[in-house]
């Protein structure tokens, strides 16, 4: 009973995390999240092991030395027992600070960081070259780093809205420009709106671009690193320690975008939901066998 009882304890937190991973995956809009929430839920997914499965194996370590202690011949005869019942109080309290200093040493890491689940590379590039365009920021890239200078919204005025073209609506465009390009009286709108789209596109994807600087704006800046994880149609922005306020102008105009933005097929949601399922019948499984004794248990008193 103690065992299946251990296994259930351990296993119902991850069938949760991966039912709630699931549920974002499945989301029609991109979903932000931040890092200390992100990494919060993988600690709730470990904590069984963390705090059952961890302190079961030092237990039965333990209950391995002492009996070797208890039977050796070289220990004394005196004053060893209580010894080691100090030694195991010891361990046990070290257990558990490394616990508690290791998980919030990782969460204050995490807090530079952002997780944006069920979203593509090139939508949020789009959309995060329009949120730095918008708050009027200083802004270059080199590869998956942005380096943003200025202050957010200094000059107080946000610049044109332009609509983000995910990759399925640029394929249903070019094949309407090109619908639209047959015959010759039809040549010069065609050309008309190919240029429109071009020029939306070219101010949505992430090209560098330099504002005019007045003389208040701060010399700062503010690092951004994009880790993109195609196969889970998720990507990670990782901060540098810089201007929090321009960073929360940042991603608040960036939520406000990508709640526009439909999400993509995302097959992760699909895997997860199914390893979620398999978990909880497990944990179905190990809560029938602990009814079951449970209740072979009652009528052997009987």
């Amino acid at each position: 009973m103690i065992l299946v009882l251990l296994g259930v304890c351990v296993v119902l937190p991850l069938a949760v995390y991966f039912f709630v991973l699931a549920q974002l995956n499945r989301r029609r809009h991109p979903v932000m999240v931040s890092g200390i929430w992100d990494f919060a839920g993988v600690l709730f997914a470990l904590s069984g092991f963390l705090l059952l499965g961890g302190p079961f194996i030092m237990a039965t370590l333990n209950q391995d030395w002492r009996d070797f202690w208890l039977r050796s011949p070289f220990r004394s005869s005196e004053g060893l027992s209580e010894e080691w019942w100090y030694l195991r109080l010891g361990l046990w309290a070290l257990y558990f600070a490394v616990i508690f200093v290791g998980s919030i040493f990782l969460l204050r890491g995490r807090s530079q960081a952002t997780s944006i689940y069920n979203v593509d590379q090139d939508t949020l590039d789009q959309a995060l070259s329009q949120a730095l365009d918008r708050l009027h920021l200083d802004w270059r890239r080199a590869g998956q780093l942005l380096h943003i200078g200025g202050p957010a919204l200094s000059d107080g005025q946000a610049a044109p809205e332009t609509a983000i073209v995910t990759p399925s609506q640029l394929g249903v465009e070019d094949r309407r420009l090109k619908i639209e390009g047959r015959g010759s009286s039809m040549e010069d709108r065609s050309d008309e709106s190919g240029s429109g789209f071009e020029a939306g596109s070219a101010s949505s994807t992430l090209e560098p671009r330099s504002m005019p600087e007045p003389e208040n704006r701060s010399r700062e800046k503010t690092r951004l690193e994009v880790n993109p994880f195609p196969a889970m149609c998720h990507v990670t922005l990782q901060w540098s320690r810089g201007d929090r306020l321009k960073r929360r102008e940042i991603e608040a105009e960036l939520a406000k975008l990508l709640g526009d933005v439909e999400s993509p097929y995302n097959p992760a949601a699909r895997w997860l939901m199914s390893v979620a399922g398999i978990l909880m019948g497990v944990v179905s499984f190990g809560l029938l066998l602990l009814v079951l004794f449970v209740v072979f248990a009652a009528l052997q008193t009987f």
